[in-house]
């Protein structure tokens, strides 16, 4: 499964600090943006399920979670199969 969005609202959440991601959700809102993706893949899940969290509790009780999407991908490393798990947050302020 292909997961598309649009480039001036994507988030991609990795292994910096939470914050980081919550400040940069934060500014896309106060760009005017009402619709936010969030993208992680592998143990930066965790991350993007936390930054949605904070934005919640701490800034912007009201935001809702549009949609979530979760896949895999299934490659060769080493000659061994290996899957990567993915996970997209769509939230949007109201």
């Amino acid at each position: 499964m292909s997961a598309t969005a649009p480039l001036q609202n994507l988030v991609i959440v990795g292994r910096k600090p939470t914050f980081r991601y919550v400040t940069a959700c934060i500014t896309l809102f106060n760009r005017g943006e009402r619709e936010i993706t969030l993208r992680a893949r592998g143990r930066s899940i965790f991350n993007c399920v936390e930054t949605v969290e904070l934005l919640r509790r701490s800034f912007w009780p009201d935001l809702r979670v549009k949609e979530i999407r979760i896949w895999s991908e299934e490659y060769e490393a080493g000659g061994r199969r290996r899957f990567i798990s993915y996970m997209q947050i769509i939230i949007q302020r109201s």
